[in-house]
């Protein structure tokens, strides 16, 4: 299931490296168990050893 309340999915980005990152970071939070880029954001902001651990 995708968050799309705050357009994440529809982010207009014109340089491809800008498009390419956010979905490698959308990847990576949806293979943690986050339904979306921005409830990781919302758990992990203050959380720096569970935000590392996400990318071992």
């Amino acid at each position: 299931m995708k968050d799309v309340i705050f357009g994440e999915d529809a982010a207009p980005f014109s340089n491809y490296n800008a498009a390419t990152n956010w979905s490698i970071s959308r990847n990576i939070a949806r293979r943690s168990g986050y339904d979306s880029l921005t409830k990781a954001e919302r758990c992990l902001a203050h959380d720096i050893d569970k935000l590392f651990s996400l990318l071992e």
